[in-house]
């Protein structure tokens, strides 16, 4: 210690020793942590709202020489000085701790001094081109290539010139880093019209490409137009979530009897932490609007909002909700509890939580943008955004059994009797009505409700026995439609071998024989299943034994042509008792969909498809895994929705079928999140209360 005070006190000709910053930490400051040219331009978007900016003008050209972008506000911009005092200094932010911008109107979003890195993520060259009021204009060029190859920072010039700018700042970059394409201008467009969420702010962005106008619509408008219910729910001083307001069909189920939050997942650190959603389903938009708007128009506004973004004083803070970033876990937790809870999913979901800097002081964003650093404080969050959105699914339930404000609410519409799940709240009612004191205590009230249940429930047993009965005959027609076309070249062969044998043109030798068994084996496959799928004595609830479940599950996989794909069936060690013909139902779509997403991939000629059954007490899965085409985002989002499918010779109906057939075992469909080694997509059907 005292050699060090010596050195540097006593010997002034002897410099300290001191840092010096390489223009190499520019990569992962900037590039590295903003990969993504959309989030880059996001960064600068931001930037123009800390200067109190009302508007943002973006004109990207990315088929222009090598590209170039250009990001114009009419912020308070910078003098020379402010530029070389903050924007020049790497890490450094003026707006760091201040409760609002310049315009004192404004809680600032920047606080790290990164952003400005944005720029060097994105090109080679930036201008800057900027003016305060009351001061000279001027533009500055950073060539980014330049600046590299410099030993330090601090050895690179700036280069300065006068400007004739009027207001504002323009940031122009060049020589793009990256191309920008379609899926760029999509995340920009769906980040941007959510940027941020503040009650009567000016803040209007802009987007041009290649000289076309992006239209940015304004997102909550069209939400309000399509959603079927709302809740909205502030977190209390002591941690408990208030529910303030909630819809549902129009109808007001504020005063709902809601189920109180787990004590555990209370954190009295989020209170003041605002959570609103809006729910909807795709096909009640449709028919609501009718032509006003089409279907497809319905669903791709849906996919484009879908999910739960996270607002701090207003501003968008990603990844949360972007491109329908399951980040809460919705679906999941809507694929546990079954479709009877009418608790919602991600896909059905838009919704918002709005947090503060000064309240939530200890939620701090990362470097990168990437969300906040205390994962803690995230799961928090997410465990009361997955609390309300189970308590909407409790409003839904009250409002569809119809029960009065205050009232207990069951736990699914559907409830189990005699191992059959109903399908309409009509029946939990009249059991709730049955066991009413008042009319307990009536004999003649009694005698009624008796008659009328008797009335009521054989209507809807004959109902559902007619729906359970097109679902069983719907499979049929798509087993139909989806392998006619696969048959044409079986059917091909052999009308030419009998044509060349008739014709005498050609003797029987093994190649021809051959030949045909290939084909006649694979059209006495189809055949067969319509031995099996529509046979009448199989629509009864029977006990099928494995050696029956396997060979049923073997005539389906009969289907698939054997020379492409290779099929295996894990065979039950358990017998159930179900519907044989729905059981017949589940499997055949979801092979029908197997084959079809393995011709559609590059494993067409070397498929696998595999059918496994697993017994968990009472309940039975059916997993259905193959190494096709797999299924994007956007098909997720929709696949259980009638007429939705994925595939061009489908009927759209298979899978929505299947999560019909499962419902009415109180089960559910899912897509596994990890399917099996060497499969691309797992589908997993849960049958409750059917295993023996």
């Amino acid at each position: 210690m005292g050699t060090a005070n010596a050195r540097t006190g006593s010997s002034p000709e002897v410099p300290a020793p001191h840092f010096r910053v390489s223009p190499k930490v520019l990569g992962p400051l900037g590039a590295e942590q903003l990969a993504d040219p959309a989030l880059a331009i996001l960064e600068l978007i931001k930037n123009a709202w800390d200067a109190d900016a009302t508007r943002v003008r973006i004109s990207i050209y990315p088929r222009k020489s090598s590209g170039h972008i250009v990001v114009e506000d009419d912020g308070h911009g910078m003098t020379e000085e402010e530029f070389g005092a903050r924007w020049l200094v790497i890490g450094s932010s003026n707006k760091r701790g201040a409760d609002t911008t310049e315009s004192g109107r404004r809680v600032p979003i920047g606080e790290k001094g990164l952003g400005r890195l944005a720029t060097f993520s994105l090109g080679k060259i930036v201008t800057i081109d900027t003016v305060r009021v009351g001061h000279p204009a001027f533009a500055a060029t950073i060539d980014w290539s330049d600046l590299l190859k410099a030993e330090t920072l601090e050895d690179y010039g700036i280069s300065m010139s006068s400007s004739g700018r009027a207001r504002g700042t323009e940031i122009t970059i060049r020589d793009l880093a990256a191309p920008w394409n379609d899926d760029h201008t999509q995340f920009l467009i769906s980040h941007a019209q959510f940027l941020t969420a503040v009650p009567g702010d000016n803040f209007a962005i802009s987007l041009k490409v290649d000289g076309v106008r992006q239209p940015l619509e304004d997102p909550i408008e069209a939400i309000s137009r399509l959603s079927e219910g709302d809740l909205e729910m502030k977190v209390a001083s002591d941690g408990t979530p208030d529910i303030t307001a909630c819809h549902v069909e129009g109808v007001n189920r504020q005063n709902t009897a809601f189920r109180p939050i787990k004590d555990t997942y209370r954190d009295s650190r989020l209170a003041g932490m605002r959570v609103h959603l809006r729910f909807f389903r795709r096909d009640t938009a449709a028919r609501r609007l009718g032509e006003s708007l089409k279907r497809n128009d319905v669903n791709a506004a849906l996919e484009r909002y879908q999910g739960f973004r996270v607002f701090r004083d207003g501003i968008n803070v990603p990844p949360y909700g972007i491109n329908g970033n399951d980040w809460a876990g919705l679906e999941k937790q809507r694929t546990a509890t079954g479709g009877p809870t009418m608790v919602p999913g991600n896909s059905q979901l838009v919704g918002e939580v709005h947090l503060s800097r000064r309240s939530h002081n200890h939620l701090i964003i990362t470097a990168g943008r990437s969300g906040f650093a205390d994962q803690r404080a995230v799961t928090s969050i997410a465990n009361y955004i997955r609390w309300a959105v189970r308590e909407f699914g409790t409003a839904r339930r009250a409002q569809k059994l119809g029960l009065p404000d205050g009232a207990q609410v069951p736990g699914r519409v559907e409830t189990a009797r005699d191992g059959e799940s109903t399908t309409t709240a009509i029946r939990h009612s009249l059991r709730e009505l049955a066991s009413n004191k008042t009319i307990q205590n009536d004999p003649e009230l009694r005698r009624s409700l008796a008659e009328l249940s008797v009335n009521v429930l054989d209507d809807l047993d004959e109902q559902e026995s007619t729906l359970r009965l097109y679902a069983q005959l719907a499979s049929t027609g798509i087993a139909a439609t989806s392998f006619a076309h696969e048959l044409r070249a079986e059917f091909d062969v052999v009308s030419e071998a009998l044509s060349e044998l008739s014709g005498g043109k050609r003797k029987p030798d093994a190649e021809l024989l051959r030949v045909l068994n290939e084909a006649w084996s694979r059209i006495r496959a189809f055949a067969g299943l319509f031995k099996v799928v529509p046979v009448k004595s199989r629509r009864r609830r029977m006990l099928l034994a494995p050696r029956d479940a396997k060979q049923a599950v073997e005539v389906i996989l009969g289907l698939a042509p054997p020379e492409h794909v290779h099929t295996r069936c894990v065979i039950p060690t358990h017998s159930f008792r179900l519907v044989i013909s729905e059981f017949d139902s589940i499997v055949l779509n979801l092979v029908s969909n197997a084959v079809k997403a393995i011709a559609s991939s590059k494993n067409r000629t070397s498929g696998r498809i595999e059918v496994r059954f697993h017994a968990s007490k009472q309940d039975l899965e059916i997993k259905v895994a193959d190494n096709g085409c797999g299924v994007s985002k956007r098909v997720a989002a929709v696949m259980f929705e009638p007429l939705e499918g994925q595939f061009e010779e489908g009927t759209g109906m298979g899978l929505p079928i299947v999560k019909f057939i499962a419902e009415r075992y109180d089960g559910h469909v899912s897509l596994a999140p990890t399917p099996p080694n060497g499969y691309e997509t797992e589908f997993v059907v849960r049958l409750r209360n059917v295993v023996e």
